[in-house]
C-alpha cells in the first residue's frame, strides 16, 4: 500500500492539466478586468472631451442663445459615441466674477440636461478670472456600466468639469 502511495506521489503525468485548470479561470478574470478598465478609461476620456467641446463651442461668441446651448449639448452627446448615451448629462453655467473680491456669481444657468445641477462648479470657478470677467462652466456626467465586472463594481459615475473664458469679450452673456 505504501509503495502505491509513493508511486502516485511521484507521478507527474497530469501536473500540466491540473495547473492549467487552476490558472485558466484566474487568467480569464484578469483579461476581463483589463478590458473593463480599458473601456472605463476610454469612456472617461470621452466625457472629458465632451465637457471641453461644449465649453469651447459656447465661448466662441460674446453671446449665446438657448439654441446654441442645445446644439453644444448635442455635440457633447455625439462626442460620447459609440457608447450608449442614455446616461449622458450636461450642466452649463455662465459665471462672472463680481466686485473687487472676485465673488463667482452665476449669471445664467439653463436647466441641466439629463442630470442634477452641479453646485460645486461655482466654488471650483473661484480664482479663474479678474473683476467683471467670467467663465463658462460645463459639467458632463456619464454612468458607465462595465461588461464583465459589473457584479463587483456596479455602475461607475464619471463626472468631468471644464471651464473656458470667452474669446471675444470678458464674459459670455446669454440672450
Amino acid at each position: 500500500m505504501t509503495k502505491g502511495f509513493f508511486r502516485w506521489c511521484r507521478d507527474e503525468r497530469a501536473v500540466a492539466a491540473l495547473e492549467a485548470g487552476l490558472l485558466f479561470p484566474i487568467l480569464v478574470l484578469i483579461l476581463c478586468g483589463m478590458v473593463d478598465a480599458g473601456m472605463a478609461f476610454a469612456t472617461d476620456q470621452k466625457a472629458t472631451d465632451a465637457s471641453q467641446m461644449i465649453a469651447d463651442l459656447l465661448t466662441r461668441n460674446p453671446t449665446v442663445t438657448d439654441s446654441d446651448i442645445n446644439d453644444a449639448i448635442e455635440a457633447g452627446r455625439m462626442a460620447m459615441m459609440p457608447y450608449n448615451t442614455s446616461s449622458y448629462g450636461a450642466d452649463i453655467m455662465g459665471i462672472q466674477f463680481i466686485g473687487s473680491n472676485l465673488t463667482p456669481t452665476v449669471e445664467w444657468h439653463p436647466t441641466p440636461y439629463n442630470m442634477d445641477s452641479n453646485a460645486d462648479m461655482v466654488d471650483h470657478a473661484a480664482g479663474l478670472g479678474a473683476e467683471d470677467e467670467g467663465v463658462v462652466a460645463v459639467t458632463v456626467r456619464y454612468v458607465y456600466e462595465p461588461y464583465f465586472s459589473y457584479y463587483f463594481t456596479g455602475p461607475i459615475t464619471m463626472q468631468e468639469e471644464a471651464y473656458a473664458r470667452g474669446r471675444k469679450g470678458k464674459f459670455v452673456t446669454k440672450s
